[in-house]
């Protein structure tokens, strides 16, 4: 499943710590990518779960997780438009 970005969104997310794998595998390291359950545009998306995991791109928000990584919102912007 290789899948292209545009090197701006890459530059964007030089903290990832799995070598954007997402873009090869569909997982982010040795996990499943976080579900998104909304998106509120500019790289702000709310998560399904609630668990804490270890990402630079993801940030507790009261009783909720975001996830602000410009991989995974361009992923799912693309996703939402395929299936549109």
């Amino acid at each position: 499943m290789k899948v292209e970005i545009p090197d701006s969104v890459r530059r964007q997310a030089a903290q990832c710590p799995h070598d954007f794998s997402c873009l090869e595998t569909g997982r982010c390291g040795d996990r499943d990518m976080c579900e998104v359950t909304h998106s509120y545009g500019g790289n702000v998306m709310l998560l399904a779960s609630k668990e804490q995991v270890h990402c630079a791109y993801r940030v507790a928000y009261g009783h909720s997780q975001l996830c602000v990584c410009p991989v995974r919102d361009y992923l799912h912007a693309r996703a939402q438009i395929r299936f549109s």
